[in-house]
């Protein structure tokens, strides 16, 4: 997972999880936005990358982190 700043806000990106065997990163996309908090947050994913864009870094600080809550509990479970 990496958050930086771009033009007109921050950015974060990362690769989907091995264990989770997503086809792409826009089935981790589709995951995403059905269990975790999208609000404020906007997707330009590629095929093999993630992105999400927020307004403020700490946005992004907290929808990563509720990311990694999340797929640390399916983990658990797997």
């Amino acid at each position: 997972m990496r958050i930086y700043k771009v033009e007109g806000g921050w950015s974060f990106t990362m690769s989907p999880p091995e264990f989770a065997n997503y086809e792409s990163a826009y089935d981790f996309e589709n995951c995403i936005k059905r269990n975790i908090d999208c609000r404020g947050i906007e997707f330009d994913s590629e095929f093999c990358q993630f992105w999400a864009y927020a307004k403020t870094k700490a946005r992004l600080e907290s929808f990563s982190n509720k990311i990694e809550k999340h797929f640390n509990k399916v983990k658990q479970m797997l």
